[in-house]
């Protein structure tokens, strides 16, 4: 399967090695026009002879079976407007773009449905082993924790979106009932937001905060059973709880989890990236597979856009930059 890659960023080497291990061979790639960095890159991988000095455009002029589209959010856009007028298979990362006026004119595009979107936290084994408990669950509650290392909004659209599009994978839709924006001094930025969902099965409590010292998380309770994906990449079941009783070195009766059983994902390439593409060489060939679609990936968008103040929005200049 021949395939053109659009980018050359820091996360462009975990999908080139999964790309590699799938059966797919990059037969063009590009990035701006005259790309100094792309061409260091390609040259880096063995890939100078299918170096595209005309950028993205000479990428999508190629005759190829597939466009995988890695860039800035940013730049997105206007790639893959170009890209779908291909008609052909695109993979694109997530989040595609902080506009939802931009994902909507993507998802109105008519070759709509070619996009498959990188979500890549749906393919973690970890990730199925909940959606399986969740399914089989009568429902309950939901704790969801998105922390960021680094301040502000525009980490939350980068990298919250993923917990965000992981828990409506889980359980489907739900709604907002209630929400708390603490806004900065300078009422700039988000400081922390927390919020109250629910559907027909499960009630969800969801906070994001910037710099604490936390993982991302998400805790499913329900029956006698809590599940946790904490972090995402490693899967606990607990039922029931051991009581230790007060000992000299420690004097206090315990009361801890019992833990059924756990894994955590494995494997030598970035977790979920592996399965992630053996779905989109399937995507290509127009077979059965388990993926993102544009109208999943605007709705994530949505949802993350309406846990943010509206008026706060409009101060982030650097989302059309």
């Amino acid at each position: 399967m021949k395939v053109g890659y659009i980018g050359s960023g820091p996360i462009s080497n975990f999908h080139l090695a999964a790309i590699d291990k799938n059966n797919m061979h990059i037969s063009a790639i590009g990035s701006r026009k005259s790309s100094e960095n792309c061409r260091k890159f390609a040259n880096k991988l063995q890939l100078s002879k299918y170096f595209c000095e005309g950028g993205w455009q000479e990428v999508l002029s190629k005759d190829l079976d597939a466009f995988i589209i890695c860039i800035h959010p940013s730049g997105t856009f206007e790639v893959v407007m170009k890209a779908l007028d291909t008609g052909k298979p695109i993979f694109i990362e997530k989040p595609i773009s902080f506009e939802l006026d931009q994902i909507i004119r993507i998802q109105n595009h008519k070759n709509s449905k070619k996009i498959f979107v990188g979500y890549n936290r749906r393919y973690y084994k970890t990730t199925q082993e909940m959606r399986t408990f969740c399914e089989a669950s009568d429902g309950g509650t939901i704790i969801a924790n998105i922390p960021e290392s680094q301040f502000g909004l525009i980490n939350f659209l980068k990298n919250g979106c993923h917990i965000i599009n992981t828990l409506q994978y889980l359980i489907g839709d739900f709604i907002l009932l209630e929400k708390n924006i603490k806004l900065t001094k300078d009422k700039s930025d988000i400081d922390y937001i927390s919020a109250l969902h629910r559907n027909d099965k499960w009630s969800i409590l969801l906070n994001v905060h910037s710099l604490i010292p936390a993982n991302f998380y998400i805790t499913v309770n329900s029956g006698k059973n809590v599940c946790e994906l904490r972090p995402i990449e490693q899967f606990s079941c607990y039922e029931g709880m051991q009581r230790i009783e007060p000992s000299a070195e420690e004097p206090i009766r315990k009361y801890i989890p019992n833990l059924k059983y756990s894994f955590v994902e494995q494997g030598n390439l970035k977790p979920g990236f592996d399965f992630m593409y053996k779905n989109f060489n399937l995507f290509v060939q127009n077979q059965d597979c388990l993926h993102c679609s544009i109208d999943e990936a605007v709705s994530t968008l949505e949802f993350c856009w309406e846990l943010i103040d509206s008026e706060t929005a409009k101060n982030y200049s650097f989302i059309k930059t």
